[in-house]
C-alpha cells in the first residue's frame, strides 16, 4: 500500500466497476471505460481494497487487477484499511450505509442517481457536507475534454445560437435519459421546464427499479426547446444530440464516439436562400475514451488545492430535479 497516493476502495465491481474492460469492441475506442482501468493507471490513487458480494468479483480483483484487500463487506475491509476515496459503483439504496461505514473518507465517485428518490439524494448529499466528503458523480461527458471545449464557447463558435435541439436515449429515463439531460444541461444550461410526451413504457429490465422509457421536452432559459425520444436498445444502441444554430449544425452521435459539423452555405435549390450543408460534414476528434480519466484528475486536484469539481453532488441532484419533473408530468 501506498501511503502517498490516495487510498482508495471500489465498492460494487461490477460492469462499470471492472467489467467493461473485457469487452473488445469497446476497447478500440475507450481506453478507460471502467473505475478498475484508471484506477490501475492513474499516479494519485493508490488502489488497494474492493468491496462485493459476488466471489467472481473478488477472484477478478485480486487476481487480474492485483488488489491486495478484496471482501464481501465494509466492516471487514475496514478493519484492515481506511480508505480516502471510494468509488461508490452500487445501486443508490446503499450509499448512506456505505458512508457511514468509512469514516476516513475525504471523498467519493459516485454512479448516478444520487437515490432512488429526491429524499435519498437529498440526505446523501447532506451527510456527505456533513462529513466534509467530496461528491463527484461519474457523469461522465462532464470531464471530456472535447465536451469541455462546447460547453466553453466552442459550441456557439461552430454553430451560432441554438436554435433547436434532438436528442435520442434508450435504457431508461432514470439511467441513460439522466445523462443526456444533465449533458444539455452542460452544452446549453439549465432548463425552466421539463415535460413528458406521449406514453411511458415500463423499462423493468433495466439496472434501477421502477424505470421509463419516454419522450420529454426540455425548455431551456434561454428559449431554446429540446425534444429527446427513447429507442429500443434491443434493436441498437445510440445516445445522440443534434443540435441546429443560426450558423451550422453539429451532431453528436454513438454516445460521442462520432461528432459532426455541418457549416451554413449557399442554398443549391434556391436562389438568395442559404441551407445546411448536411451532406458536407467536417468530423470532430472525440476524445470520449479518456474522460473517465480526467474525471479522476479533478477529483485529486480537488483535494489538493480546492479545485472546482466538475460534476459535483449539487450539479447532479439539478438533474436529478429535472428527471423527477418528467415522471411527475407522467402522472
Amino acid at each position: 500500500m501506498n501511503s502517498e497516493k490516495l487510498r482508495t476502495v471500489v465498492v460494487g465491481f461490477g460492469r462499470i466497476g471492472s467489467g467493461y474492460a473485457d469487452d473488445p469492441v469497446m476497447a478500440r475506442h475507450y481506453r478507460y471505460a471502467t473505475h478498475a482501468q484508471v484506477l490501475r493507471d492513474h499516479p494519485m490513487f493508490g488502489w488497494d481494497a474492493v468491496v462485493d458480494v459476488s466471489e467472481m468479483a473478488l477472484d477478478s480483483a485480486r487476481e487480474r487487477w492485483g488488489v491486495a484487500i478484496a471482501e464481501k463487506t465494509l466492516d471487514k475491509m475496514s478493519e484492515q484499511y481506511q480508505p480516502e476515496v471510494a468509488v461508490i459503483a452500487t445501486g443508490p439504496e446503499s450509499r448512506i450505509e456505505t458512508i457511514e461505514a468509512l469514516p476516513s473518507l475525504r471523498a467519493v465517485i459516485v454512479e448516478k442517481p444520487l437515490g432512488l428518490t429526491k429524499t435519498a439524494a437529498r440526505t446523501f448529499l447532506g451527510l456527505c457536507r456533513k462529513k466534509q466528503i467530496l461528491v463527484q458523480v461519474n457523469l461522465w461527458r462532464r470531464a471530456d475534454s472535447l465536451f469541455l471545449q462546447l460547453s466553453h464557447g466552442l459550441l456557439r463558435k461552430l454553430i451560432g445560437e441554438p436554435q433547436c435541439v434532438f436528442g435520442i436515449y434508450g435504457n431508461g429515463l432514470m439511467n441513460n435519459g439522466t445523462h443526456m439531460v444533465d449533458f444539455v444541461r452542460m452544452l446549453l444550461g439549465e432548463v425552466e421546464r421539463a415535460k413528458a410526451i406521449g406514453p411511458a413504457k415500463s423499462f423493468d429490465s433495466g439496472p434501477l427499479p421502477g424505470d421509463v422509457n419516454v419522450a420529454f421536452t426540455l425548455r431551456m432559459r434561454s428559449g431554446v426547446l429540446v425534444m429527446m425520444h427513447p429507442v429500443d436498445f434491443v434493436r441498437y444502441r445510440e445516445n445522440s444530440l443534434d443540435i441546429w444554430g443560426d450558423m451550422g449544425r453539429l451532431s453528436i452521435m454513438q454516445e460521442g464516439l462520432k461528432l459532426y459539423f455541418y457549416p451554413v452555405g449557399e442554398n443549391r435549390a434556391m436562389q438568395g436562400e442559404r441551407e445546411v450543408a448536411s451532406d458536407q460534414p467536417q468530423e470532430l476528434s472525440s476524445t470520449v475514451g479518456e474522460a473517465l480519466y480526467h474525471l479522476y484528475d479533478n477529483l485529486a486536484l480537488a483535494l489538493m488545492d480546492g479545485r472546482p469539481l466538475l460534476s459535483p453532488g449539487n450539479s447532479a441532484y439539478e438533474t436529478m430535479e429535472v428527471v423527477h419533473q418528467i415522471l411527475n408530468s407522467i402522472k
